[in-house]
């Protein structure tokens, strides 16, 4: 989990990042907590970085708000949950926050055990939203059945561990954007599991196989040295069949047999 919180306010600043450190490793919240008072600053990295959730601060002196959310909309794909906090009472914002595409709005002064709570459904809602485990997932060519461990390949069916899942999952839903090998390691293993830079290679080169992610079939997964590794979709390939809408019970069963 990865979290940016943008505010000008200092000292709001720091209390809203010593409150979501309690959703972090305690040992890693530094890292995994981003904290920004300049909107140049926290636009570039939102450009870079890939974040679990963003906090956003409605009153600001330079950029507002409003055009800050409506910046991340358009820009950042897919763009992460955002929870806005305002110091407007008269629910003006709330409705203009929620319109524009924030996840939820908060009165200020927050809570803390509400913010908490606030947070953990933001992002319960937004990974039931985009990675729903009852439902196929397409994506051009390739769907897949998160429930069920497959999924086809311009209608091949394919099986899939967990954590190949997973990872085909996070690369798919960030296309074109670089995932850093770190952010991988953060939401493909535990804490307490241990694994080496060769054991994410790996994983890689079975999606890729796996999942054709080959230009032949459209796709293009770059390894970016020092770095990470950037999926794009780099048009509908030529002589392929359509993906095949795996829908009925029985075939789905005959593939994981």
């Amino acid at each position: 989990m990865k979290i940016a919180i943008f505010n000008e306010d200092v000292d709001e600043l720091q209390e809203l990042s010593d409150i979501l450190k309690i959703l972090l490793p305690h040992k890693d919240s530094n890292r995994f907590c981003k904290t920004f008072s300049s909107n140049n600053i926290f636009m570039k990295q939102l450009r870079r970085d890939t974040f679990d959730l963003v906090m956003l601060d409605w009153q600001n002196s330079g950029i507002k708000g409003l055009q800050l959310l409506l910046w991340i909309q358009e820009h950042i794909m897919p763009a992460p949950p955002v929870i806005v906090l305002t110091g407007c009472k008269c629910g003006h914002d709330v409705v203009a926050a929620l319109n524009a595409g924030a996840i939820d709005c908060m009165e200020k002064p927050f809570r803390k055990a509400e913010l908490l709570a606030r947070c953990h459904n933001a992002m319960r809602n937004s990974k039931r939203q985009h990675l729903s485990t009852t439902s196929q997932l397409v994506f051009a060519n390739i769907i897949l059945h998160p429930s069920a461990l497959i999924g086809s390949v311009s209608g091949r069916a394919v099986s899939l561990t967990n954590r190949e899942l997973n990872l085909a999952l996070i690369l798919l839903s960030n296309q074109g954007r670089p995932l850093s090998r770190q952010y991988l390691y953060d939401h493909l293993w535990s804490r307490d599991e241990k694994f080496t830079s060769r054991t994410l290679d790996t994983h890689i080169y079975r999606i890729r196989s796996k999942l054709q992610l080959i230009t032949e079939f459209g796709w293009k997964l770059n390894t970016i040295y020092g770095y990470g590794y950037c999926l794009e979709h780099t048009g509908t390939p030529c002589d392929i069949h359509p993906p095949k809408m795996l829908t009925d019970d029985s075939e789905l069963n005959s593939i994981q047999s």
